[in-house]
């Protein structure tokens, strides 16, 4: 039977381990759930949002004024060379899932603190692969017809980090046919490893964030002797850190192609050239392990956050003529 619970905190269900009080919380287990939950939305006019695994929000200190929804479909079903898995389901649990099945495909996720449902509707990416290249089809439940109905790849709109349900707040993911490639498990054990490796190397996982802060902005319209300068300049620091024996001139190259096909740098570059490591406000602060992390240090408020984000997106824009958006959702603004 559904239940409703009342003030409840969402710092409890957040990554940011920040957020007041939600009005209303529900938990959903199966479709009758979402049903009748959406019933009692539209009959007592309730705002509300869906929640994942919270690993992308931040919401205000002040909590949020409406009805939280909290996915908690888990089940797969797997067939030959895919799987129909209910998006409640965390990114690792269905990773290792497949791993033990010999099934790989999604090696490059592993690590991300996301449901699947979150993660297909960010189009979730890393180390150049995304959930867009694994989503066969998703199944839609559309609020305002109370209904489900099945959406294929090609209408999702997947982008960088987006998709077409950041357009369609009305329409809430239920679950997802994922194409999967037979390999051996040794190899897909070994290359989750390398993946995992490299996160806890690179990101600041000892502190509670949101992940990337910022989306890796556009540099085709800066002018060109500048956008010329900021490129070099980013090519020599990755150059700084190639390993022995590798050759530097392909490597450029390499480089240089992957920023002319996305026209784009990483956030964390302009931040840290903007000499914004460190910096805090409050309990927020830059990471110094990472600059596109802003971390709670432990007691940072919602109100510390955006107030330091408000810094780095100034500083960057004076500095280089080059303007951040958050990737981060705030909720209850």
């Amino acid at each position: 039977m559904l239940q409703i619970q009342r003030n409840i905190p969402l710092k409890n269900y957040t990554s940011f381990k920040i957020g007041g009080l939600a009005d209303f919380f529900c938990e959903i287990y199966t479709k009758e759930d979402l049903g009748d939950c959406f019933h009692y939305v539209k009959n007592k006019k309730l705002p509300f949002f869906y929640l994942g695994n919270g690993s992308n929000l931040l919401v205000n200190d002040l909590g949020f004024r409406g009805i939280v929804l909290k996915l908690c479909n888990k089940k797969v079903a797997w067939q030959k060379n895919c799987s129909t898995a209910e998006v409640g389901i965390l990114l690792s649990e269905l990773i290792n899932s497949a791993c033990a099945r010999g099934w790989g495909g999604l090696e490059w996720a592993y690590g991300i603190p996301a449901t699947l449902g979150g993660a297909i509707r960010n189009n979730a990416g890393a180390f150049g692969s995304a959930m867009s290249d694994s989503v066969v089809a998703v199944e839609i439940f559309d609020i305002a017809k109370e209904k489900f109905f099945t959406l294929p790849n090609k209408k999702c709109k997947f982008s960088y980090h987006k998709s077409i349900f950041h357009q369609k707040p009305g329409w809430i993911i239920w679950q997802a046919i994922l194409d999967w490639r037979k390999t051996n498990r040794e190899t897909v054990h070994n290359k989750i490893n390398s993946r995992l490796k490299e996160r806890v190397d690179k990101q600041p996982l000892e502190y509670p964030s949101a992940g990337s802060f910022f989306r890796n902005p556009s540099i085709k319209n800066l002018k060109k002797a500048k956008k010329k300068l900021i490129i070099e300049n980013f090519i020599k620091k990755e150059l700084s850190k190639a390993k022995r024996g590798e050759n530097l001139k392909e490597l450029a190259v390499k480089i240089k192609i992957r920023i002319d096909s996305s026209n784009s740098l990483p956030a964390g570059y302009f931040i840290e050239r903007a000499g914004l490591k460190g910096k805090r406000i409050g309990g927020a602060e830059i990471s110094k392990k990472h600059a596109n992390f802003i971390v709670n240090t432990g007691k940072a408020k919602a109100e510390d956050i955006i107030i330091l984000a408000s810094i780095v997106k100034q500083k960057v824009r004076q500095k280089f003529g080059v303007q951040l958006r958050e990737e981060v959702e705030y909720v209850g603004f």
